[in-house]
């Protein structure tokens, strides 16, 4: 049986926060998935409604790809419920404070939470492995005493409409701690590709790069407040220590992406802020970008633009390379081993597929099948 667990805990100030890929995998697989996670993902459409859930507009469905359940599916589902004190406690722990709350879930090893899954995941029969959609530590170590493995999920950095769609699919984590640069050490000295940089971007973009004309010395790329990726995974950096760093060292000929999903707008009085229909636009203007881990410094090494990345990230790899070449390889093993075509993180078969732990050439011969499958044969 696959399980799939979804965190409950409103770290970011809403409940049920992952409630689309919830209802993206009942939609897809309805009883062939066991849920692990909280009560409040099996509330009626209605009760959504009263809160006017984005997940639940007729635009979100089309563009990911499920449906809204009816009462009685969601009646139906395989189910267990989740329940754990942790959020409660790391509230009063940290006076309240959400953000830290959510650091430690996704950073720290919690013995009561580890129980909790042990006792919860122990409950369901012939569990063959468990979905999960952000870092969580208590989660891996519960898995590892039963034997199962995790397997960690996450939209991927190149999506449509720019891009073809991709997915992050590890073993080890998501945004922070991953296994990239891990598994492509073990095949660095076979992973030689006779491709140039424009060969492996046109692959999966929808359009050519356009032309760069270099307007900023540099580019400044902000990110989404309390993601996870700043929250765990930044090094000390958040979007206003960057912001402080690029006015101390890009002096005044620097330009202020903003994330749209960002909280806050930016002061036009005290930045240059860009105003560009896409983040591809953005990077044709700079000549090198600054980022914590945003996937736009993934964007500008597909269009050869120099990316300097302060936090972890899956990516930060191919930037350490040496020379150009190697850094084709490792961007190369990224895009087509690492990264999974999105719809095969929905697919079952290709779960089991990887359960299997198959070559690194067995993955990207399977990866290559789907593009070409779905009309990709550049």
């Amino acid at each position: 049986m696959i399980v799939a667990y979804f965190p409950s805990f409103p770290f970011r100030g809403q409940s049920a926060p992952y409630l689309w890929m919830f209802y993206k995998l009942l939609t897809t697989y309805g009883a062939r998935v066991h849920f692990l996670t909280d009560e409040l993902y099996r509330n009626d459409i209605e009760t959504w409604r009263q809160y006017n859930r984005w997940e639940l507009l007729e635009d979100s469905q089309k563009r990911q790809g499920y449906r809204l359940p009816e009462s009685a599916e969601l009646a139906a589902m395989k189910f267990t419920a989740f329940n754990s004190d942790f959020f409660c406690r790391k509230q009063a722990e940290y006076g309240g404070n959400p953000t830290l709350a959510f650091r430690d879930y996704l950073t720290v090893e919690d013995t009561s939470l580890e129980n909790d899954f042990y006792d919860a995941i122990s409950s369901i029969a012939d569990v063959e492995v468990v979905l999960n959609w952000c870092n969580c530590p208590s989660l891996s170590a519960a898995c590892k005493r039963l034997n199962i493995p995790v397997m960690n999920m996450e939209l991927g950095p190149l999506r449509h409409p720019e891009y073809f769609s991709t997915g992050y699919l590890d073993f080890c984590g998501v945004n922070g701690n991953t296994e990239a640069a891990a598994r492509y050490a073990v095949v660095a000295e076979e992973c030689r590709l006779d491709l140039t940089l424009e060969d492996l971007r046109g692959y999966f973009a929808k359009s050519p790069s356009p032309p760069l004309t270099n307007e900023y010395e540099s580019g400044i790329v902000l990110q989404v407040e309390n993601d996870s990726n700043l929250i765990a995974y930044a090094n000390g950096f958040n979007n206003q220590v960057l912001l402080d760093y690029a006015q101390l060292n890009c002096y005044d000929n620097f330009i202020v992406r903003s994330h749209p999903g960002s909280a806050f707008r930016l002061n036009d009085n005290l930045f240059q802020v860009d105003k560009s229909a896409t983040s591809i636009d953005f990077i044709a203007r700079c000549k090198k970008i600054f980022t914590i881990n945003s996937s736009v410094g993934l964007e500008a090494l597909l269009m050869g633009v120099p990316v300097i990345c302060f936090g972890d990230s899956s990516f930060k790899f191919i930037l350490e390379a040496e020379d150009e070449k190697e850094r084709i390889n490792r961007l190369g093993f990224y895009l087509f081993a690492y990264l999974v075509p999105y719809s095969l993180m929905f697919d079952f078969d290709y779960i089991r597929f990887r359960l299997t732990k198959p070559s690194e050439k067995a993955i990207i011969k399977k990866h290559l099948q789907f593009y070409e499958s779905a009309g990709i044969t550049k």
